[in-house]
């Protein structure tokens, strides 16, 4: 992949974007994390060609080949708390839903909290962790993007949940302009959410959402229990009315597992 003059004219914060490219890493994150921690500048992208250890949220593998897709992670310094991490996640993940749509025509959808799905299967992931002080966390943003899979190159038991760039668009598609598609449409929304807060955001996620409006399962603390996701919150997260309640419950990506409802009444599977 040829990543010379990939930022050229990216301008927008993060930007200037310096891209760092490796033929493999155990996982982009981890080695951004380091950078971080010895004074890398905001807007330093990772990228490997091949993760040999890749993970998405909760400590999932992700399946990271060489040659088939986008694997990257983007050092953000926002100045703001911990706590606001999912938030990230959602912005990539509305950057990474935009990129798709614009070089492809594919309707993608974002699925709280982190992921991005044509249809019902996953196409990206998002995987946002802090470093540093917790009151003035960095952000590494780690973005996953099945590009040029085909059926075969998914193992048996991913073929019916996952999907790429190639099948969704009915054609290859070049990670290149792909990969700067998705810096150019991260800068503006981060600049946004820094200036004016994540409200926009939210209305762009709610918007672009194949999550609301459908019925889910959340496992939270050993217990399990099915509703009706109804909106988010301003922190990120997912508002879930109980079949027998009439108000919504908070749920927070960190201490909840997302399932589709075993009772589709009003819902579709996530």
């Amino acid at each position: 992949m040829e990543l010379a003059d990939l930022a050229a004219g990216l301008s927008t914060r993060p930007g200037p974007y310096r891209l760092l490219a490796f033929g493999r890493l155990p996982s982009t994150n981890d080695h951004l994390c380091v950078l971080s921690r010895e004074g890398a500048p905001e807007g330093t992208v990772v990228l490997a060609e091949q993760q040999t250890a890749g993970r998405g949220r909760r400590g999932r593998r992700w399946l990271s080949p060489p040659g088939v897709g986008l694997w990257f992670s983007v050092l953000l310094r926002p100045g703001r708390p911990a706590r606001d991490a999912p938030l990230f996640a959602l912005l990539a993940a509305a950057a990474v839903r935009a990129a798709v749509h614009e070089v492809t025509g594919a309707p993608a959808l974002i699925k709280w909290p982190n992921d991005v799905v044509v249809g019902t299967a996953k196409l990206a992931g998002i995987l946002a962790e802090v470093e540093g002080p917790v009151a003035r966390a960095a952000c590494i943003v780690g973005i996953g993007v099945n590009v040029n899979q085909t059926v075969d190159d998914f193992p048996p038991e991913l073929r019916n949940t996952a999907t790429s760039a190639r099948l969704a668009a009915g054609r290859a598609v070049p990670r290149e302009a792909l990969l700067r598609a998705i810096l150019e449409q991260l800068g503006p929304r981060y600049e946004r959410a820094l200036e004016e807060g994540f409200t926009s955001l939210l209305d762009e996620v709610s918007r672009y959402s194949a999550t609301l409006g459908r019925c889910v399962q959340v496992t939270e603390a050993g217990s399990v229990w099915e509703g009706l996701a109804v909106g988010m919150a301003s922190d990120g997260a997912l508002l879930v009315r109980p079949h027998d309640r009439t108000e919504p419950v908070a749920v927070y990506a960190g201490d909840v597992s997302i399932r589709p409802a075993s009772s589709q009444a009003g819902g579709v599977l996530l």
